[in-house]
């Protein structure tokens, strides 16, 4: 479960910005306890547009990609992504620093990295078994190294005369230690695959693999369930494979061995997601049901819902942790509001999943549905550097306060300031 997480020198973020998902204040709901932790089941970001909100999501998914190595960074020579915050003279060519805290189990761990486009400059693992934090290693830079002979899987790098670790400077040291099999690594990178950040506008990017999940009979019966709580009028969902024309495989820029290849394997095909409604006669009887193309004949907001269905099943059925940027794009604020309780409702997370999202959605605002601890607010100051602060860190807003209309009239800021225009 994710405990904190910070960045700094990261797009829009200069100086270090924090969200954390511990309580903060004294109310008795939408937490999960671990230890003697209590760990919030979600957290929500509001904050005018280009204020940042969405590079705090960015962030974390960029966290993300690096520890699992994405961009696969193999040679000596091989080079590391580096996005930091340009409109400053002392960051433009500086580094960034990434940290979260989470755990494992009730194991807290606390990891983080600085690093730009060549070199890892620093690293470090804690891990914290019964309330006090031991050192797993340490590196940065031309001072000396540290591992804790206790930690197994890494101690055999560390070159104890030189006090340094054996590893390319370009390169995590965590992959290191996964690479020679090392529980914790392992763990660790594993944790971090739970880690699911998604972007609410683009949702035709994980559309595959909701038609991947739909494969499973148990977990399309889910997928339907869920849909069905919607209230959008789909009785069930079908994938329909279709055999493209020959003709249609002739035009394909493909070479001819591969076409040929495709014609002896039985042809080309494609798969078409069906959604079924109830029909009625003019008595309004039900007489059977019609069949929507989903893509062609489905709503935006209809098609958004299916297609964000099977990761936030996933993420609820396995405890997951999920970040959505825009949420609310295409949705209405009902459909936005019921996702949301699913991950307040211990019946339904089971497993303390949790989700962080960036909204625009003010009718959200709500005590019934927030705590003030569970609300963050990004702004921009006057150089450009965006600012991220939660509501329970402002003095003087009562826990049943009118948050929504509170925000709109720019208490907590995060607000945009609109001037006059004029032709």
């Amino acid at each position: 479960m994710l405990v904190q997480f910070s960045v700094d020198n990261y797009r829009s973020i200069k100086d270090k910005v924090i969200l954390s998902m511990m309580t903060a204040t004294k109310d008795k709901e939408r937490f999960f306890n671990i230890r003697n932790y209590e760990l919030l089941n979600s957290a929500v970001i509001y904050g005018s547009n280009a204020s940042g909100k969405s590079n705090v999501l960015s962030a974390m998914a960029f966290m993300r990609r690096v520890v699992l190595n994405k961009m696969k960074v193999i040679q000596s020579t091989d080079t590391l992504p580096h996005d930091p915050f340009k409109l400053n003279t002392a960051t433009q060519d500086a580094s960034s620093t990434f940290e979260i805290i989470f755990f494992i189990g009730t194991i807290k761990y606390r990891y983080g990295f600085e690093m730009d486009t060549t070199t890892v400059y620093a690293e470090w693992l804690y891990a914290d078994e019964k309330g006090k934090e031991a050192k797993l290693f340490y590196r940065e830079g031309d001072e000396e190294d540290y591992i804790n002979p206790s930690f197994k899987e890494g101690y055999q790098f560390f070159d104890k005369k030189n006090a340094k670790i054996k590893i390319s400077p370009n390169q995590l040291f965590i992959w290191k230690c996964d690479q020679d099999g090392g529980d914790v690594s392992k763990s660790i990178l594993q944790w971090f695959n739970h880690f699911n950040v998604i972007n609410g506008v683009e949702h035709d990017g994980y559309i595959s693999y909701t038609m991947e999940q739909m494969e499973n009979e148990d977990f399309r019966n889910e997928i339907i369930k869920f849909v069905k709580t919607a209230d959008i009028g789909i009785d069930d969902i079908q994938l329909e494979e279709i055999d493209v024309p020959n003709e249609m495989l002739e035009k394909l820029p493909l070479p001819n061995e591969l076409k040929q290849q495709i014609l002896e394997d039985g042809g080309l095909k494609r798969v078409d997601i069906n959604t079924y409604h109830t029909k009625f006669d003019e008595k309004n009887n039900v007489v059977g049901r019609e069949v929507f193309e989903l893509d062609r004949e489905e709503s935006l907001g209809t098609r958004k819902f299916f297609k964000m269905s099977a990761p936030i099943l996933n993420t609820l059925q396995e405890g997951k942790i999920l970040a959505i940027d825009e949420l609310d794009a295409s949705l209405h604020p009902m459909l936005t509001m019921h996702l949301i309780k699913l991950f307040h409702d211990p019946k339904v997370n089971t497993k303390n999943a949790q989700l962080i999202f960036t909204t625009h959605d003010t009718n959200l605002l709500k005590p019934h549905l927030f705590r003030r601890d569970q609300i963050w607010f990004t702004e921009k100051d006057r150089y450009g550097s965006t600012h991220l602060n939660a509501l329970a860190a402002f003095k003087d807003v009562r826990k049943d306060a009118d948050f929504e209309k509170e925000y709109i009239q720019g208490k907590y800021g995060a607000i945009p300031y609109l001037g006059k225009f004029e032709f």
